[in-house]
């Protein structure tokens, strides 16, 4: 776990440029295993504020679902505004204006819920992020995806195909989903591609939306660059950022 007290800490106490931006995963780097925020995390989103350092939360998450409560309420936080959410498909400024959304070509969604409910998909589940909630057609490992407490899963007869941020395949096991991941890249276009944040879960999303671009649009905006943020993660999804 590459953790945000330990990360940030080590930056604070190193000579050089200030950071003025800290944009920080979630999963894995500035939340438990248990997805809060412990202590330590807590400290450090107190020490980095009273620093005058922004605190960015960047994550494959939704900006919605029972970790809003747990999370994102944290009084340096903001209630998650600004923020990057759905692996920079979604974010929002300080005021809590949305930035610019991305969404997954329809043909891509189209062919991905076919593949989904064919034997090859056999043993996995799938859910689609549409707006705030994850929407799903059949409930497989659909209660791993809740105990995140990300979007709240909502089963439906059919998804659509517009306005999809992004889909995620649910697999037993991470061994399973690298076995199944050059079936799924076979189905793409120009217009998306395969991520993951977390062991057994691909992401569909759409290309060239990343943390990193939405981070680049809120520097932008500041009138800050690069060399004026950290970037701390621990998953394929945040390597465009560091």
């Amino acid at each position: 776990m590459l953790a945000l007290a330990t990360t940030a800490s080590l930056a604070l106490s190193l000579g050089g440029p200030k950071v003025k931006v800290v944009f920080t995963d979630c999963d894995g780097t500035m939340l438990t295993p248990d997805h809060v925020l412990s202590p330590a995390a807590s400290k450090m989103l107190h020490t980095l504020a009273d620093a005058g350092v922004r605190v960015v939360p960047a994550t494959g998450r939704a900006r919605a679902g029972a970790w809003t409560d747990a999370v994102l309420t944290h009084p340096i936080l903001n209630n998650g505004v600004p923020g990057v959410y759905i692996n920079g498909c979604s974010g929002f400024t300080e005021a809590g204006d949305e930035l610019a959304a991305t969404h997954l070509p329809p043909a891509v969604v189209t062919r991905v819920l076919g593949w989904a409910a064919g034997a090859e998909a056999a043993g996995t589940g799938l859910v689609a992020y549409v707006g705030d909630e994850a929407l799903h057609t059949q409930p497989a490992f659909i209660e791993r995806l809740a105990a995140l407490g990300d979007s709240p899963p909502r089963a439906v007869a059919e998804i659509g195909t517009d306005g999809v941020y992004k889909m995620i395949v649910l697999c037993e096991d991470d061994a399973i989903a690298q076995r199944l991941r050059p079936k799924l890249e076979v189905l793409l276009d120009a217009g998306a591609e395969l991520t993951q944040a977390l062991p057994g879960y691909i992401e569909v999303v759409p290309t060239g939306a990343s943390k990193a671009t939405a981070a680049a649009a809120l520097l932008d905006r500041w009138g800050l660059t690069w060399s004026d943020a950290l970037a701390i993660g621990d998953g394929q999804n945040d390597v465009p950022m560091l």
